[in-house]
């Protein structure tokens, strides 16, 4: 076969492949009943490095949903995240933390009689977040994280830095979903994301100012040498250097690359889609009167973790006839991957 042919259909199956995997996993973060209408983020820079976050999420519950909403932080590049607070309606509510696989959980409970929506507000400081880069000192924080399973409409992040940095800000970008970058004063920046934040997206901000005007010292987590992974010393290997082995290694790339992305094509296009529809029809539709009028309500009798499942439970109650049926279902493991996120 010839290589710059097999390359091209390579190539070409890998990069439809991504886009579906994309459509996917925003057709399944539909099935949820919630999503975020915004979240805003503001990072105030303090004059001795720590940063006082307040997150402002809104949630909106098209339909019930169980009542226990959680923040997992990173904390890896920290050296402590303390004065944790989560309020509504100007109120705070009781929440509870602690530390699991090098993160940082917050976790509270509310009322819900769907739909409806509810606005959180979670505080909290962060120490030892400031990195050093040569002589520079680095504003680096992942406001909005990945490791959601609904998508945010929309979601802002805002950096106030003290009034000894006004004017003297090197650079300030953003990285991962797509934003708008601007500066409001002197000491103000600005970053809304251009367009809704799919689940899995995050929204990161960097701002350079430096590193002699606070003079704040290297962090513990940075000194100990916690870097982030370098690529150096890793070895790649591209489709030219496969293809330079000659006939045999095109047909074991052949083999081992093109049949099973294309089993993987027709399971995400044909094999899912059909198993999401028969799933939702199976949720809805009661065993007695086999209308589609059933309705779920959920309550956390123990709480999942990223290590240990949890219990919750169920109501299942028909509009449509008398059908009612009360049990309990085990809540899955909590992924924790490192991103952060919430749910």
């Amino acid at each position: 076969m010839n290589k710059r042919l097999l390359k091209k259909i390579v190539f070409s199956l890998m990069a439809s492949l991504s886009l579906l995997l994309v459509t996917v996993t925003h057709a399944a973060a539909q099935q949820l009943p919630f999503y975020w209408d915004n979240i805003n983020v503001i990072i105030d820079v303090q004059t001795n490095g720590d940063m006082l976050v307040t997150e402002t999420q809104k949630y909106v519950f098209t339909a019930d949903y169980n009542t226990e909403r959680y923040r997992y932080i990173p904390l890896d590049k920290v050296d402590e995240i303390k004065d944790v607070t989560v309020a509504e309606n100007n109120q705070i509510i009781p929440s509870s933390t602690g530390i699991e696989n090098n993160q940082l959980w917050i976790r509270w409970q509310h009322q819900l009689k769907a739909p409806e929506s509810h606005t959180f507000v979670i505080k909290y400081r962060v120490r030892g977040g400031l990195q050093l880069d040569g002589e520079n000192t680095l504003v680096y924080w992942k406001a909005i994280a990945a490791g959601r399973k609904a998508p945010i409409n929309a979601g802002k992040v805002t950096v106030k830095l003290p009034e000894a940095l006004s004017g003297k800000v090197l650079s300030f970008m953003n990285f991962g979903t797509a934003a708008v970058r601007r500066q409001v004063d002197p000491k103000t920046f600005e970053f809304v994301a251009s367009q809704a934040i799919q689940p899995e997206q995050e929204l990161e901000v960097q701002i350079a100012f430096p590193q002699a005007i606070l003079n704040i010292p290297q962090p513990g987590w940075q000194q100990g040498g916690k870097q982030s992974q370098s690529a150096s010393g890793e070895t790649t290997i591209s489709v030219d250097d496969i293809m330079e082995e000659g006939s045999f290694m095109e047909r074991i790339l052949w083999f081992f690359t093109f049949l099973p992305l294309f089993s993987i094509f027709l399971t995400l296009t044909i094999i899912l889609p059909i198993r999401l529809i028969i799933g939702w029809i199976n949720d809805r539709r009661c065993p007695e009167c086999k209308q589609l009028k059933i309705k779920r309500t959920y309550k956390v009798l123990i709480r999942a973790t990223t290590s240990s499942s949890g219990k919750q439970a169920v109501t299942k109650h028909c509009g449509n006839c008398s059908y009612h049926k009360e049990y309990e279902a085990v809540i899955p493991v909590i992924g924790g991957d490192g991103g952060g996120g919430g749910g």
